[in-house]
């Protein structure tokens, strides 16, 4: 009996379990009837799903009739569905073209990416937020496809990054013409709040010739955020970082250095200047080694940013406003004052004034503070990594005399500073009337106000450092730095004011198939600066850093000024025309003016012709391939310039003589005069650049996968240079550039992303590379070399002239039989190769090294390739981010001096070689062909990396949770920048493959770790 009330009990369970169980079944199919497999079908609210077949087709159990089914798959829009009584779904999803419908800012305007036919590409602001850096641009590297970011200074307030657009162009300027929302030369974006920032868009073709003469080096469009139809949201994040630099260089110890002075003085013939006995304690650890790296910086130094914005608005009244501020603390030891800090404030505004008259008004302002030591870096930096090991950093806790009486711990707690106090402010009115009988049509204008104002205080004063003269234990203060005469207070203040006017009208209009659209615009610019600056030295006390406290001798007071005024001229517009979305052409021009030309030459003519085939709109290819969604060809031909050259070359410049020091003396009185300087050239003109880019955009798998690959070609001809020709020095003149110079640069950039999601997990991958290689076809050089291939025509713009080297005089038999660049050659010394066999080694011998750096520095090394790629996703509220960017075929000389009483890398100093103490030595003896008259390629490497650019984990808490506390979103987040770098310097103890110092003399480049947490309400 109870087995069969057992028996039943069962049978009633499964029962219930089957009736309460539904099943439903169905297809998942595109647009065209095509199935779907792999669609992603859950319960809504869930963790129950499938997902479909590869026909297309799921089936799926349920609890109840009301249940909602959503329906997802990559690249279409999601849809949701009430089972109720239906046994059978069968779900038609529609493809999602948010990804062709995104709009990108191109020259005045936006375009949907779809109808794009220029080399643009684009960064979204969310994308820049999340590297931990406050600087925008250096969140930027590897990122986009042709577009080189190198940071050559990591110091606070020094540290934005130098930009190029598809490598070096000419041997003249190669900065990218910056243009925030809309108006061009508003300086640099790098200190722009990222949170403020909407998109990045970079114009690298003919797209660009819409700017003119200011375009040959591509065009970077910044555009902050603006309002939103919808209720208020107030959004707040916190970012606190701690800085700390990427590698420890490895200097020689105590031990090392003094070996290597004993070795170097027995190769010059002199007796040793340390005893076995010293060298043993410095071995043994019972004299201290003294590593003024970890002396002079901190482990790590603090940064932080906050930022606010409020976004919202109705349908006639959109707003955007955010207040921000951030800081960063330098790395010096005894110092809490070195640092950038920043205030900034935004607001945007579009609102409908009238019936088809809508207002826009954007006001932002920025405060920044940089606040430095008052030496240069040179002698900071130098002083840290030359300092000799042997001699103490700090005595009884206080700075000791360090290397040269410059110890730059006590540089850095003397009253000396370099203040650098600005004011930006930014404003735009625009006005666009929307004419009502003409359908389409559109007249408008703005006007751009931007001033800056900057202050410059360099405060050059003694400071104190520390010895035991009569080593008895007793300190005494000792005063260094400049004398009376020179120390000196000089103020420096510097105002700007730009204006810019635009008039503008704008005519779009689709019939049936056709799309015609026409914009017409004149502009024109007046930028003015003015720079006053006073002196005064022989300070009695540094106790008033004020100008009133220096000396009142009239031989220690110095004052000057002058002024600047530039303005420009243009008339401007784009023709566009497509047919059913398929052919697509653009032709855009600049008529540009600019005063730094002469009359009769200031005015000239850039058109630009883009074209496009979107072949996946042709029906015979539609029909025929279902998993290619966009295939699209594109070409551009364009004629650019580039202005951004030394204005009034057209005048002939005189140089004023300051009478108390370079003037005459008449009648006992020193007076000013003016003399001749620099000759006219009356047909000066711009830098023209022919541009040519080929391309191809592909989408695949509903866009899934999407692919975009250009090759390009550009002729730089016009590049000021001076001609090989001299003129007497009794003239007292010098002969003006002329533009004659010409250079190739030609490349090719692919770029590829991956989008795919597992029911809640989401996933991308993205990756770039771009090589670019620029080919100086002209410079006067008739003359200058003796042998034909030490000119610089048919190499990289920036090679240098180096020796080849081949070894090092190891034995007897080396010196017989490799000829030497000394008279008196030696064991140890460098040889090289004779290049023109002619028996001799001279300055005939070297030859051009394509080392990739920029003439005249401040870049450092422009690699021909860069590379870059993102992976990452996300899983209910997880999210794992990260950015790597590298680079390669770099190089940059890398090389040291070393002697008694200045250090240098153990890697010099540990190979160097000597026939008694270091036979195997793998490097010449010490100092042998390190001097710039040697530069070789012996000092040549290899600064090819990979660096973990960015890196991100982050956690959203559910909105059920969040929703009682009146949020809408609560995420945390600990992200780093700069984290791993892989390279192949790191081994040798050597400096970050980014450093710009050939010896390595230089702010440390840092890495950071970040705690953020960001909320909405």
């Amino acid at each position: 009996m109870k087995k069969l009330l057992l028996a039943f009990t069962i049978f009633l369970f499964f029962s219930a379990f089957a009736l309460a169980q539904l099943s439903v079944t169905g297809s998942v199919k595109d647009s065209n009837g095509q199935p779907l497999p792999g669609a992603s079908v859950i319960v809504k609210g869930t963790t129950n799903g499938t997902q479909t077949d590869f026909d297309g087709n799921f089936s799926i159990n349920i609890e109840n009739d009301s249940d909602i089914l959503v329906f997802s798959y990559v690249g279409f829009t999601t849809q949701e569905m009430t089972v109720g009584n239906q046994e059978t779904i069968d779900v038609t999803l529609e493809e999602d073209t948010a990804l062709l419908d995104e709009v990108v800012v191109v020259g005045y305007g936006t375009q949907e990416r779809r109808k794009v036919t220029g080399a643009i590409e684009t960064v979204q602001g969310d994308a820049v937020v999340e590297t931990p850096v406050l600087t925008a641009d250096n969140a930027l590297a590897g990122r986009v496809a042709g577009l080189t970011v190198n940071q050559v200074n990591a110091e606070p307030g020094r540290d934005n990054a130098r930009l190029l657009i598809r490598g070096v162009g000419t041997t003249g300027n190669n900065d990218p013409l910056i243009v925030i929302d809309g108006v061009a030369n508003r300086g640099g974006f790098s200190r722009i709040d990222p949170n403020d920032i909407e998109s990045i868009s970079v114009l690298k073709d003919a797209s660009a010739a819409i700017y003119g003469a200011q375009a040959a080096n591509g065009v970077i469009l910044v555009t902050t955020k603006r309002g939103k139809e919808g209720k208020p949201t107030i959004s707040y994040s916190y970012n606190r970082a701690f800085v700390s630099p990427t590698r420890e260089i490895e200097l020689a110890d105590a031990e090392l250095y003094a070996r290597s002075v004993n070795t170097l003085a027995s190769q010059q013939g002199q007796p040793e200047v340390y005893s076995a006995e010293q060298i043993q304690a410095f071995a043994n650890g019972s004299t201290p080694s003294t590593n003024w790296v970890n002396e002079v910086y901190k482990s790590f130094s603090d940064q932080q940013r906050h930022s606010l914005s409020v976004r919202g608005g109705a349908e006639k009244t959109k707003y955007f406003a955010s207040l921000g501020m951030a800081q960063q603390d330098g790395l010096f030891k005894g110092n809490d004052d070195t640092g950038f800090k920043q205030y900034n404030v935004r607001a945007n505004l579009d609102t409908e004034v009238a019936k088809n008259l809508n207002l826009r008004l954007d006001l932002a302002g920025r405060n920044e503070r940089r606040d430095f030591l008052q030496y240069q870096d040179a002698t900071l930096y130098g002083n840290t990594v030359r300092a000799a090991p042997d001699i103490p950093a700090t005595i009884q806790g206080l700075p000791a005399r360090g290397r040269e009486a410059q110890n730059p711990l006590a540089i850095a707690q003397g009253p000396g500073y370099l203040r650098n106090n600005g004011y930006i402010f930014n404003s735009l009115i625009n006005l666009d009337y929307h004419v009502p009988f003409i359908q389409g049509l559109t007249i408008g204008g703005w006007m751009a106000a931007d001033y800056s104002t900057t202050q410059e205080r360099h405060f050059f004063q003694p400071f104190t450092f520390y010895e035991d003269a009569n080593s008895d234990g007793t300190v005494e203060a000792v005063q260094g730095g400049p004398s009376f005469n020179n120390n000196y207070l000089r103020v420096t203040d510097n105002d700007g004011l730009s204006l810019t006017y635009n008039a503008n009208i704008d005519y779009n209009r689709t019939f049936d198939e056709h799309t015609i659209g026409v914009f017409m615009a004149y502009e024109q610019n007046k930028t003015t600066s003015d720079v006053t600056q006073a002196q005064r030295n022989g300070f009695e006390t540094s106790q008033i850093d004020q100008l009133f406290a220096g000396s009142g001798d009239a031989s220690l007071q110095s004052n000057t000024g002058y002024a600047t005024e530039l303005t420009r001229q243009n008339y401007f517009g784009r023709v566009s025309y497509d047919y059913a979305s398929k052919y697509l052409v653009k032709f855009v021009f600049r008529y540009d003016g600019s005063s730094i030309f002469p009359e009769g030459n200031r005015f000239g003519f850039f058109p630009g012709v883009e074209a496009a085939w979107r072949i996946s709109q042709e029906g015979f290819f539609a029909d025929n391939i279902k998993f290619i969604n966009e295939l699209k060809l594109r070409g551009s031909y364009g004629e650019l310039g580039n202005d951004r050259v030394d204005p009034f070359q057209y005048l002939n410049l005189f140089q004023v003589f300051s009478g108390n020091r370079e003037g005459y003396v008449f009648g006992g009185q020193d007076v000013n005069i003016i003399g001749p300087s620099v000759v006219a050239n009356p047909n000066i003109t711009w830098e023209t650049l022919e541009t040519t880019n080929v391309g191809l955009d592909l989408g695949m798998f509903n866009n899934s996968l999407t692919f975009s690959a250009d090759v390009f070609k550009q002729l730089r001809a016009d590049i000021l240079g001076p001609r090989n020709v001299s003129v007497p020095n009794y003239t007292g003149l010098d002969l003006p550039d002329e533009n004659i110079r010409e250079v190739e640069n030609k490349g090719f950039e692919l770029q590829a992303r991956y989008n795919k999601s597992f029911n809640d997990f989401n996933f991308y991958v993205g990756a770039n590379y771009n090589y670019a290689k620029s080919n100086v076809l002209f410079i006067d050089e008739e003359g200058i070399y003796p042998e034909e291939y030490q000119k610089a025509e048919g190499h990289v713009v920036g090679s240098t002239l180096a020796y080849d080297y081949l070894g090092f005089y190891r034995t007897e038999a080396d010196l017989e039989t490799y000829p030497s660049l000394s008279d008196n050659p030696r064991i140890g010394d460098p040889y090289y190769r004779d290049v023109n066999n002619d028996g001799i080694i001279n300055s005939d011998d070297r030859i051009r090294i394509d080392s990739n750096t920029i003439p005249n520095g401040g870049f450092g090394v422009v690699p021909q390739v860069q590379y870059g790629f993102q992976i990452g996703g996300d899983y209910k509220g997880i999210e794992l981010n990260a950015a790597f960017a590298g680079q390669a075929k770099a190089k940059q000389y890398l090389r040291y001096s070393f002697s008694n009483g200045n250090n240098g890398y153990r890697y010099f100093l540990e190979n160097a070689f000597d026939p008694v103490f270091n036979p195997d030595g793998t490097l010449p003896a010490f100092n042998r062909g390190n001097n710039t008259q040697e530069l070789s390629t012996l000092w040549l490497r290899d600064v090819s990396f990979l660096r973990l650019q960015s890196i991100e984990l982050a956690y959203s808490l559910p909105t059920d949770i969040i929703s009682t506390m009146g949020l809408s979103n609560l995420r945390f987040s600990i992200s780093a920048f700069n984290l791993i770098t892989w390279d192949k310097l790191k081994k040798d103890g050597l400096s970050d493959p980014a450093s710009l110092n050939i010896e390595g003399w230089e702010y440390p480049f840092t890495k950071s770790i970040n705690f953020g947490i960001s909320l909405n309400f």
